[in-house]
C-alpha cells in the first residue's frame, strides 16, 4: 500500500508531466484567488461608491493563473531587459500587468482606484493566495 502523503504530493505536483495537478492548481487558484480579489474589490468599490461584477474577479483570477502558469511575465521581462531602462521596467512589469488586467476587466473604475486595487491584488497574489491554495490542496481527499 502506497504512502498517502506521497500519493497526494504526486497529484498536487505542478508540472507539465502531471496535467491533473495543473488542472487542480488552476481551479484552486482561480476559486481562491477570485474570492480574495472579489473581497478586496468589493470593499474598495463600496468605499468609492462603484459597482462591480463579481464574475469579473474570477475571470481575472483565472487569467492571472494562466499568466503565472505559462511564465508570460518572465518572458516579457527577458525581452525588456534589452531596453535602456529594462531593469526598471522588468521590476515594474508585474504591477503593470495587474493594472492592465484590472482596467480591462473593471472598465467602470477610475484609474486611481485601479492602481490601488492592482497593487493590493498583486501583493495578495504573491503572499496570501499561494498559501491558501496550498492549504486547500492539502485538505483535498484524493
Amino acid at each position: 500500500m502506497a504512502d498517502p502523503v506521497s500519493s497526494l504530493s504526486g497529484i498536487l505536483e505542478m508540472s507539465l508531466a502531471n496535467p491533473m495537478g495543473l488542472l487542480l492548481g488552476i481551479v484552486l487558484s482561480t476559486v481562491i484567488g477570485g474570492a480574495v480579489i472579489l473581497v478586496i474589490i468589493e470593499i474598495l468599490a463600496k468605499k468609492f461608491s462603484e459597482s462591480v461584477k463579481p464574475l469579473n474577479a474570477f475571470i481575472l483570477a483565472f487569467v492571472v493563473s494562466l499568466i503565472n502558469l505559462f511564465g508570460v511575465v518572465s518572458l516579457l521581462g527577458g525581452l525588456l531587459s534589452m531596453l535602456p531602462l529594462g531593469g526598471l521596467l522588468t521590476m515594474l512589469l508585474p504591477i503593470l500587468v495587474w493594472i492592465v488586467l484590472v482596467k480591462l476587466f473593471f472598465r467602470e473604475m477610475e484609474l486611481v482606484h485601479v492602481l490601488i486595487i492592482s497593487v493590493l491584488c498583486y501583493l495578495v497574489s504573491i503572499y496570501l493566495v499561494p498559501l491558501l491554495v496550498g492549504m486547500a490542496g492539502g485538505l483535498l481527499p484524493v
